[in-house]
């Protein structure tokens, strides 16, 4: 799916999901980390850090 179909699909005001950016829009070289709530079988957070672009676990 394209970046702009997701895009049109999605009501950012309601949720704080970033949008996202298009492929070579510029970018600070600090790399990014997520903490993110989980509440599943039991509570607990996840903890992604970036590697080659992508978020990982």
């Amino acid at each position: 799916m394209a970046l702009e179909t997701y895009q049109s699909k999605r009501n950012f005001t309601l949720t704080p999901e970033p949008k996202g950016r298009k492929p070579g829009a510029a970018r600070s070289n600090a790399l990014s980390f997520v903490i993110q709530k989980h509440d599943a079988t039991r509570l607990h957070y996840d903890f992604r850090l970036e590697l080659d672009g992508v978020l990982k676990s």
